[in-house]
This record gives C-alpha cells, structure tokens and sequence, in this order.
C-alpha cells in the first residue's frame, strides 16, 4: 500500500494464536525497516473479548516484538473487541510502541498517515 504494509488476519482460534500471528507481522515489519503498520483482526473469530490481565500481556509482547524498531501500529478490531479506556494501547506505549487500537479502518488509517503521530 501507499505509505504503509497491511496485514489483514482472517480464521478462527483463540487469542493467544491470533496474538502469535500479530507477533510475527510486527517481528516482520521490523526487519524489514517498514514504518506504518495496519493490522487487520477482524477476519478473527472463535474468542471472547480479552480481560485486562489478557490484555496486558498482549500488549506487553507486541511492544517486545518491535523494541528497537520505528515501527508503528494501527491494529482494527472488531468494536466487540474494543476496550472503551483503550488500556492495552497505553501499556504498549508505556513499553515504547508507537500504536493505537480502532474498530474502523478509516479511523486507523487517518492515524497511521498522519506524520505528525509518532
């Protein structure tokens, strides 16, 4: 795509194989020095919406997968899936992510595009 990669994740499993998945694209992006990441889980089904704790560590490992890297995030979800306080963003920030969580596409990329985020 134009200015940024896409990664549009699609089956149906648990978290914790969809969160693997997510790891791998990141781990990938920054390798390969890309800088605007957009990652799609709405194709994802066959789990509930995580708990905090769940979150948590979610967020912690996708942080860990682009330490040392310029790599930002935009991940959509489905609005299902969406925490209101966003608290899985703040924790992968507070570890040096530059990304942000959306249930619209739209939305997600206005944020990943905009070059004065990041």
């Amino acid at each position: 795509m134009d200015g940024y990669c896409c990664y549009r994740l699609s089956g149906h499993g648990r978290l914790a194989e969809a969160a693997s998945k997510v790891i791998e694209v990141i781990t990938y992006s920054q390798e390969q020095g890309i800088r605007n990441l957009l990652i799609d889980t709405t194709g994802w089904t066959g789990h509930e919406s995580p708990d905090t704790l769940t979150r948590y560590n979610v967020a912690e490992a996708f942080a860990y997968a682009a330490r040392r890297s310029a790599v930002k995030l935009a991940m959509v979800v489905r609005p299902e899936m969406m925490d209101p306080d966003k608290f899985e963003v703040t924790v992968a920030r507070n570890r040096g992510l530059v990304g942000n969580v959306f249930d619209s596409e739209k939305d997600a990329l206005a944020w990943l595009l905009d070059p004065t985020i990041g």
